[in-house]
């Protein structure tokens, strides 16, 4: 029985047979937990792969490595933030997360850095938006075939440049919210046949490409780790127009309208704002006059730009993402994107270890949208930092009314932000009356 965290994460020892030698490990692809690095303590193993951050088809360090203080410090060096580690207690995750799905981001990852460094070099250069869409198809062939290809269940880790991660999060989170839509998109897009009104590559491609604007904003504007100022802002706005003509004719053009208008707001509090026409300034783009595609865009974009590291702010747990989003950005969203997006995107992902008001530490194993912020846990260890022993080790339903809740999601305390229940769009969806902020300014 293994008595402390790091004894949950030891590989399994077997006893000598015949002339074989003793302690020989017995490497066991099915026990994986999500660890922040600064929480790694030696001799946990690596579940999977670490890729480096500047370029995601080389590995730092192969999977099944033992940590060590020396590797835990070069992850943390390099930007590495959270890891899958062995654990022997959650052998059935294995059927849930899949690495495969991680190798088929990078390899979005990996076209899109490609042709946005020889964008960066040449101007005029020509982007290889076969090569997109050919990446794309992958991915929703996958998360098609998965059982659980519905659910968002990991980001891409790569952190070198938060304009391409970010690009690969928001094409990935739309092609999932796409899928779960496909109803909605036959509903908004009726001069379509079905099959071609629900098809979401060319969603992710829009996606993909959402910030290619941002290609011709000055570094010295989008990395200023401080406030902007009223004119760098008037700067920033500029990039959904200035990306507009960058893909107008050459990607479909409903992957074009994403590009254009993913900061437009329901409520019509977006930009960029109406061209004026024979003098006259149109209304501004608001509710089902916006695109399917970039109103889905919307959502996903706020999402990944608030919880992903940035120059100017520290990422945030999901859960308070979410939370905040229900709070601040009222308006912003079309209610049934808004509620799709919701039922998909965990509070805390699967695999996430948190701390319970009871100071025990578990992992969460299981999401239901009807009680986001209960999910199924599986306790790991006490609070005096041995190991769970049977019975105290068994899963746990936070939403059976066991008087416990999730406390820590690392070092945030994650109560305040804990919520009931999922946003539901009324029956027939109209215009918020006003939106709060924009949580995702310079997204």
């Amino acid at each position: 029985m293994a008595n402390s965290l790091s004894d949950c994460f030891r590989p399994r020892m077997h006893e000598p047979i015949g002339d074989a030698m003793p302690y020989s490990c017995v490497v066991d692809s099915d026990h994986m937990l999500r660890v922040r690095v600064q929480d790694l303590r030696p001799p946990m193993r690596l579940a999977r792969p670490v890729a480096m951050p500047n370029n995601p088809t080389r590995y730092l360090v192969q999977r099944d490595v033992v940590v060590t203080d020396a590797l835990k410090r070069r992850m943390a060096e390099i930007g590495v933030e959270e890891v899958w580690i062995r654990c022997e207690e959650l052998a059935f995750l294995e059927d849930v997360i899949d690495p495969e799905l991680g190798e088929r981001q990078k390899e979005i990852y990996g076209n899109i850095r490609r042709n946005f460094e020889r964008l960066s070099r040449v101007a005029d250069a020509k982007l290889e938006f076969e090569s997109f869409r050919s990446s794309l198809s992958n991915l929703f062939d996958y998360l098609r075939a998965t059982p659980t290809g519905f659910l968002f269940l990991d980001k891409v880790q790569i952190f070198d440049d938060y304009l391409l991660t970010h690009s690969t999060n928001v094409s990935y989170l739309s092609l999932l919210l796409g899928m779960k839509l496909d109803w909605y998109l036959i509903k908004e897009r009726p001069s379509l046949t079905p099959i071609r009104a629900k098809e979401v590559v060319s969603l992710g491609l829009g996606c993909l490409l959402h910030d290619i604007g941002k290609l011709r904003i000055p570094k010295g504007i989008l990395d200023k780790p401080s406030r902007l100022t009223a004119e760098e802002m008037e700067v920033i706005r500029q990039h959904p127009s200035i990306g507009y003509k960058m893909v107008h004719g050459s990607i479909p053009t409903a992957s074009a309208q994403v590009v254009l208008n993913h900061h437009q707001r329901w409520d019509g509090k977006g930009y960029p704002g109406p061209t004026p026409m024979n003098g006259e300034t149109p209304p501004p783009l608001a509710g089902d006059k916006i695109h399917i595609f970039a109103r889905i865009a919307t959502i996903c974009d706020v999402f990944d730009a608030a919880t992903s590291k940035r120059v100017y702010s520290d990422a945030k747990p999901s859960v308070q993402v979410l939370s905040e989003m229900l709070k601040y950005n009222v308006g912003c969203f079309d209610p049934v994107v808004q509620q799709a997006f919701y039922e998909i995107v965990p509070p805390f992902p699967i695999g996430t270890l948190v701390t319970l008001t009871n100071g025990f530490r578990a992992a969460v194993v299981d999401y239901d949208p009807i009680h986001p912020c209960q999910p199924k846990v599986k306790p790991i260890q006490y609070p005096d930092g041995e190991a769970c022993r049977y019975p105290d080790n068994r899963e746990i339903d936070l939403s059976k009314g066991v008087g416990l809740q999730i406390h820590f999601q690392g070092e945030v305390d994650v109560r305040p932000f804990l919520f009931d229940r999922i946003p539901m769009a009324p029956e027939k969806s109209t215009l918020g009356h006003h939106s709060l902020i924009s949580s995702s300014v310079r997204a």
